[in-house]
């Protein structure tokens, strides 16, 4: 081992071996990030289907409620206006019959005290109420 040239040999011969272990090494490494790499973009345009997968639905739900949104004003209008259309009716049954609530008290059973007591009729319009009006039992 006296000789240079062979001590030199020897080095670049362990170091060419290290260097291709190493390159191996390299090798294998690239190749599983390779695969990672194809595993992960798949993945990726997989969640990118199902987004516009989401964003499709969403989108048809959103028509969906906007539909139905627009229906529900067009009922509490239609709403509205049936209470206003039965307001109106009722002050005009009111006015027009001034004895109705009477009349509704006499079909519950009221006697002729209690409508003299609380309607203020005279005995005369509270019996004759009864008679129109109440039920066929007293008759």
């Amino acid at each position: 081992m006296d000789n240079p040239l062979i001590v030199s040999v020897i080095i670049m011969g362990v170091t060419l071996v290290a260097m291709l272990v190493v390159l191996f090494c390299l090798v294998h490494i690239l190749l599983k990030l390779k695969h990672d790499y194809r595993l992960l973009n798949d993945s990726v345009h997989s969640n990118t289907n199902d987004i516009i997968g989401l964003c499709s639905a969403a989108l048809v739900v959103d028509s969906r409620i906007a539909t139905v949104d627009r229906q529900i004003v067009a009922n509490d209008e239609k709403i509205n206006n049936l209470l206003i259309k039965l307001a109106v009716a009722e002050n005009n049954e009111q006015s027009t019959h001034a004895y109705s609530v009477d009349i509704r008290k006499v079909r519950s059973g009221a006697s002729v005290n209690e409508l003299m007591k609380n309607s203020g009729l005279s005995h005369d319009e509270a019996a004759l109420l009864i008679r129109l009006h109440g039920s066929e039992r007293l008759g």
